[in-house]
């Protein structure tokens, strides 16, 4: 499955390396793409946990969701 995401101060290369860093720890995620010009977030998951999972991650580490995802299959 895929989603996008918004999240919040994604304004920089340094945020998106942060944050895609992040995301790397998540075996569950993969295909992830990142637009810093509107701060999206897009991904293939494999369960709902991974998102929820990802949402306490980003949220730790100063960029939490602030749109909920909007699932498509």
């Amino acid at each position: 499955m895929r989603t996008t995401v918004i999240i919040q101060n994604l304004r920089c290369n340094d945020c998106r390396h942060k944050v895609v860093t992040a995301i790397a720890k998540f075996k569950s995620i993969s295909n992830v793409v990142t637009d810093i010009t509107i701060g999206s977030l897009s991904f293939d998951y494999s369960s709902h946990n991974a998102i929820e999972g990802l949402r306490i991650h980003l949220s730790e580490i100063g960029h939490p969701i602030t749109e909920d995802p909007s699932i498509t299959k």
